[in-house]
């Protein structure tokens, strides 16, 4: 659904019921305190922050404004009531009309409301806008945590929007956190290898479209603001930066306009720790800093927070793009008998219909790759006859279609987050070293004996004709008991 800007989509969200505003409160322990507990409950409203501690009325820290089901329907919209694995379905069909449609390029225009005021060289202030404490051990204050980046790459020319925390340093200066791997990661370095400084654009809020999209993990060189396009129904207008040239949403409601320092012009600086969506706070370590050079903001802005949390309930349809991303690249992998893709707990499952000897790990062997992240830490692989969303039948099939000395594969040295505290020795993170080992689990009947498989291990569930009758039968004394739907 199309939303000019932020405020458009919190409208909306307000006019469904979605909404809670919070005044008076502090950044050292109210705003990351109420963000997290708030966070627990299942389809949790959109918090907005106003008349907070030490800064004048308007503003605002918004926070939560993903994790309900209704609010992704009003982004993506989906028919109402999908939900599971109809939705992911549902979502990686959209992906595949997007692979094949033309692409919703941005349009250019000279000034928007994100240009009311503009900001630069003494009157540049970071601290003009709030940033809290979202954990109580982190670093220093996080001010960018909800909306997203944008970097040109100097070889191709192709923009790379992607969702990057920043830690306030001084009044113009912030953190920009880019993990090993990201596409970010790579543009930036290839400016370092040049002995230049990286150009970036950091909104702070903006269409929730565009903080989606960013997040999206598309191709390398494939372009997140024309994808935003594509998932919002129409075109971002955007304006160029005057002293960039990187675009940037013209109605965002905050920008910081500068560029990544190259070591040699200024030291790294430590950034973090910060609490980690693992349940842990990730160590602190050194990092290139962004000198920020124009601020453009609307009058009484939004900062958008969106912090890691180890205990957040995304609501009814949490989750399901990243999953819907997986199984749209597989079935454009070009490899057969793909049936589904799920989360269960912390295995990634891939339900699959065999068609020769090898193909569970030939399609094993292409997810470990990474499929839109990096590759998973424990990969499951189940028949076709097991739904991957079902964590019941997933771990049936673990338990008995899987002899460990033959159908568990461990990798080594794959590419991993930062953030893991398991495997990550101190020597590892000293010369940034982030690989781990992962595994594969074969939870497939053999294929060499898999026709004999139903024969020699018959199930031993009630049949349904006779669940049904029995239904019939004894439901006048038996109630609910005996008309309950099988398990799964």
């Amino acid at each position: 659904m199309e939303f000019r800007d932020y405020r458009a989509y919190l409208d909306e969200v307000e006019r469904a019921g979605e909404l809670r505003v919070v005044r008076g409160a502090d950044l050292k322990t109210d705003v990351g305190g109420i963000t997290e507990i708030t966070a627990w409950s299942p389809e949790h409203p959109v918090v907005l922050f106003d008349e907070i501690d030490g800064y004048p009325a308007g503003r605002r820290i918004a926070v939560h404004s993903f994790d309900s089901y209704r609010r992704m329907q009003l982004v993506y919209g989906f028919p109402d009531g999908l939900r599971g694995r109809a939705l992911t379905e549902w979502w990686a069909d959209r992906l595949d009309v997007a692979a094949s449609s033309p692409p919703v390029t941005p349009v250019e225009v000279e000034t928007g409301p994100v240009m009311e005021n503009v900001l630069t060289g003494d009157d540049v202030d970071l601290h003009l806008f709030p940033a809290p404490m979202w954990h109580e051990l982190d670093g220093g204050p996080y001010l960018a945590t909800g909306g997203a980046s944008v970097l040109r790459d100097p070889d191709t020319g192709a923009l790379n929007a992607g969702c990057y925390r920043g830690m306030v340093y001084d009044r113009h200066t912030i953190g920009h956190h880019l993990a090993g791997g990201h596409h970010g990661q790579v543009i930036r370095d290839k400016y370092f290898e040049r002995g230049e400084n990286c150009p970036i654009v950091i909104s702070l809020g903006n269409d929730p479209s565009f903080t989606l999209a960013a997040a999206e993990n598309v191709g390398f060189g494939q372009d997140e603001l024309e994808f935003g396009g594509f998932l919002r129904g129409a075109p971002y207008e955007v304006v160029r930066g005057p002293l960039t040239g990187l675009p940037f949403p013209a109605g965002a409601e905050a920008v910081l306009e500068g560029e990544i320092l190259h070591p040699d012009a200024e030291p790294k600086r430590s950034e973090g720790p910060w609490g980690e969506g693992l349940g842990y706070y990730a160590a602190a370590f050194d990092q290139p800093a962004v000198r920020v050079h124009a601020i453009y903001h609307r009058d009484d802005p939004i900062v958008l927070g969106e912090p890691t949390l180890r205990f957040r309930n995304r609501g009814g349809a949490g989750g399901f793009a990243q999953t819907a991303r997986r199984l749209h690249m597989l079935r454009r992998s070009g490899l057969e008998g793909i049936r589904g893709v799920g989360q269960v707990g912390p295995f990634l499952v891939i339900s699959l219909k065999q068609h020769y000897a090898g193909h569970v790990m030939r399609v094993a062997d292409y997810a470990m790759a990474g499929l839109a992240d990096r590759p998973p830490r424990y990969l499951v692989m189940v028949d076709d006859d097991i739904d991957p969303t079902n964590p019941t039948l997933v771990n049936w099939a673990i338990s008995t279609r899987v002899d460990p000395a033959a159908q568990i594969h461990i990798e080594r040295e794959r590419w991993c987050n930062v953030i893991n505290p398991a495997g990550l020795t101190p020597e590892k993170r000293r010369i940034e070293d982030y690989t781990l080992g992962t595994t594969i689990i074969d939870a497939c009947k053999p294929f060499r004996w898999r026709r004999h498989w139903d024969a020699m291990f018959h199930r031993s569930d009630i049949d349904e004709d006779l669940r049904v009758r029995l239904a019939t039968r004894w439901e006048s004394e038996l109630g609910d008991l005996v008309t309950a739907p099988r398990p799964i």
